[in-house]
């Protein structure tokens, strides 16, 4: 098998990792709760990690991996899923939870931007790292370093995305919800 192909497998089992993963998160909160919160910090660790390499592998394969087109919507399902047990396990009121989700799959519906999506899951992993802090501080901390470990790797990436990800929303706000194109008159 080539090298490139190799690579290419390699992120697609691992987007299908993350995605098993989002399923063990959603039943650590369904059947332990706040006991799970450990193991819950385990595999949203792994998740993230996965994250990182599914998308370095894919891009050294040079090609379009089968799963590549799903990537984003398993990032989606593994941070709805963390929400999912961050309610399930009493750290998020339900009320709460269901009027954010609700919120949020109506602007979403309604713009249909990935940077929008982005704006909803970016709260959920920030109060899913606070919590880790306060409850798992261990774990929390190895994460944190290594994600300061990869924004230092990866700086010039990072950089792009957010600078895309902020002007995307800029032209958002001015054009209220519709970025107008070059047939839009």
């Amino acid at each position: 098998m080539r090298k490139e192909t190799l690579y290419a497998y390699g992120a697609d089992v691992l987007t299908l990792f993350r995605a098993f993963t989002g399923v063990a998160i959603l039943y650590e909160g369904w059947r332990y709760g706040r006991n799970g919160v450990h193991q819950v910090a385990v595999y949203v660790i792994l998740g993230w990690i996965a994250d990182a390499l599914d998308g370095t592998l894919a891009r050294r394969s040079g090609k379009k991996t089968k799963l590549g087109r799903y990537d984003f919507l398993v990032d989606v399902f593994l941070t709805w899923a963390t929400f999912g047990y961050l309610t399930m396990a009493g750290y998020i009121p339900w009320t709460w939870a269901v009027v954010y989700t609700l919120a949020a799959m109506l602007i979403i519906a309604l713009v249909q931007r990935k940077s929008v999506v982005i704006v909803f899951m970016r709260p959920i992993d920030v109060t899913t790292g606070l919590i880790a802090f306060r409850y798992v501080p261990e774990l929390a901390l190895l994460f944190g370093l290594w994600l300061v470990g990869l924004g230092i790797v990866r700086w010039r990436r990072v950089k792009t995305r957010v600078r895309t990800w902020i002007r995307e929303l800029i032209l958002l706000a001015r054009y209220r919800g519709h970025i107008p194109t070059g047939d839009d008159g």
